[in-house]
């Protein structure tokens, strides 16, 4: 570490103390006498680290933190579960029309937000026209969530239904209306969510509410009493840092309860630590690429021996730092209930010759393998799969690139296989990767594919979807246009005096957190 980098994690420290000590925040205390044992303390608030944020507003914000705590103070129409299924959040039924060009909804009744007003579908046709005119100047992160919706419509007496139109049935999946609504009487007009961004005080329908903010030092979220679901016991209080890494010396000392973490080092660096860490699947994949428009690499069968030459373990340990989970599949390990957590294709050098030798082909030309030199990782694990092809005397070479240089070569094709990644959406669509029609990089085609991929977009149940799903992966699996290596972790790294259920998603940090408490061990003094 330099020592700018040093004294800037020192001075964010005392600025951190300095604020608990500001606020008589005391993890502990002093018994007098007793019999030496140690007693414990429990308390109600939880820490958190923050970066400054532009604003709270999830309409117009693209901070990540923004992101995240949004899920704690508003709620959607639907959200996605640990598998990334819609589920209804504030909606009691629902219909599509037989062409599933509009959605028609009637809405939860006795929803109340943070201020006592009552929720209804005034305050969804509000959020989605909001969201429409703010993705027309690109200024919101859910402007793909509602590309497709044409207008939202209320009919007058009817306050609890709202009917969605959308432009085509491509894309009118439940999975698209997760973003948070908004309250229309906190606006006087549309153009307001532009205004007063930094002092923004959130209201929503969701577990927490804004208690106090001071965009420089702190945010501070209790029970909402008025949440329509399990309300929390507990207070969050969002510590605000100039860089949230600096806050992991507080998680060692119990400052500060929880901090998530994504690097690839995070184990070396809290080795000698007092912490606890849950490691939990990213949005990332790491992945080779296959193109199907060139030369040897158009032969399934070359493609499946390449696949059996490459050692993912090797790979995951020593160009990972063991920071992922194998896949078999470039969709997320556990989507619609997949949970296999294996290689694609066992690592096994005679039966990838065995495929080699199958394919029939002669005077093959040398495999090109390109990759972002920029990225040591990807770098290390294109090592290791060249020298696997040479186990199966596959001649190859790797090209080094720049990142621009690197995304031309992809645009043009110029190259047989590349090593890179993806940071998917939590909606899933992988239409851009894989479907004829979208543009895809590798040139992949199958009809069948298109079909299922289309069919996944639309108004179809959950359980349909996950035998669309199941197809959608067997077609992958033995077609192999893209051979996942892995998908990296995050951690979520505790103090010791965090209690209960940490069980993070990649687009939900602080799930559970309503029944997070801090212990603190309050050693006894005895008497001499």
């Amino acid at each position: 570490m330099s020592k700018g980098k040093k004294a800037g994690t020192i001075i964010s420290i005392i600025l951190v103390l300095l604020l608990f000590g500001q606020t008589g925040c005391d993890a502990g205390g002093v018994f007098s006498g007793g019999s030496g044992e140690d007693r414990y303390r429990m308390e109600q608030t939880v820490y958190l680290p923050m970066e400054k944020v532009r604003t709270l507003n999830p309409m117009i914000s693209k901070d990540e933190d923004t992101y995240y705590i949004s899920k704690l103070l508003y709620d959607s129409l639907f959200e996605l579960d640990e598998y990334f299924r819609p589920e209804k959040k504030l909606v009691d039924s629902y219909s599509y029309s037989d062409d599933q060009l509009k959605l028609s909804i009637d809405l939860k009744q006795g929803v109340k937000w943070h201020d006592g007003e009552e929720f209804t579908a005034s305050d969804v046709k509000f959020s989605i026209d909001t969201y429409i005119n703010l993705s027309n100047s690109n200024e919101t992160l859910y402007a793909s969530y509602v590309s497709n919706i044409r207008a939202a419509s209320i009919t007058r007496g009817e306050p609890y239904k709202i009917t969605i139109s959308f432009r085509n049935s491509r894309n009118v999946g439940l999975e698209n209306l997760v973003f948070p609504i908004l309250p229309s009487h906190q606006f006087s007009r549309a153009s307001d969510v532009r205004r007063n961004t930094e002092d923004f005080i959130p209201i929503g329908t969701g577990p927490y509410k804004v208690e106090s903010y001071n965009n420089l030092s702190r945010l501070t979220l209790t029970a909402s009493e008025y949440y329509h679901g399990r309300a929390p016991n507990n207070q969050l209080v969002f510590i605000i840092f100039p860089d949230k890494k600096d806050a992991i010396n507080l998680v060692d000392v119990g400052t500060i309860s929880l901090l998530i973490n994504d690097e690839e080092d995070r184990d070396t660096l809290i080795s000698n630590m007092n912490v606890k860490t849950v490691n939990f699947i990213s949005n990332q994949a790491e992945f080779v690429a296959f193109n199907m428009n060139r030369g040897i690499m158009k032969n399934d069968k070359v493609r499946k021996a390449v696949c059996h030459a490459i050692n993912s373990r090797e790979i995951l340990e020593t160009a990972y730092l063991k920071s992922g989970v194998l896949s078999d599949t470039i969709f997320y390990p556990y989507y619609f209930g997949n949970r296999n957590e294996d290689e694609l294709y066992a690592y096994d050098i005679e039966i990838a010759a065995g495929f080699l030798s199958e394919s029939d082909l002669t005077d093959m030309e040398p495999v090109c393998i390109i990759v972002n030199s920029d990225d040591q990782s990807r770098v290390a694990a294109t090592n290791i799969i060249k020298n696997a092809l040479d186990k199966i005397q596959l001649d190859s070479y790797i090209i080094y690139c720049s990142w621009d240089e690197y995304l031309t070569r992809i645009a043009f094709g110029e190259f047989d296989m590349y090593v890179g990644g993806y940071s998917f959406n939590e909606r899933y669509d992988l239409r851009d990767l894989l479907h004829s029609e979208y543009g895809n990089a590798i040139g992949y085609s199958n009809p069948r594919l298109d079909e299922l991929l289309d069919e996944m977009r639309t108004g179809i149940d959950n359980g349909r979807k996950a035998d669309v799903f199941f197809e959608v992966n067997s077609i992958l699996k033995d077609e192999v246009p893209y051979y996942c290596i892995l998908y990296k972790t995050y951690g979520a790294i505790s103090s010791a005096s965090l209690k209960g259920e940490i069980n993070p998603l990649f687009n939900d940090f602080y799930r559970n957190c309503g029944e997070w408490v801090c212990e603190y061990k309050i050693p006894a003094v005895v008497a001499e």
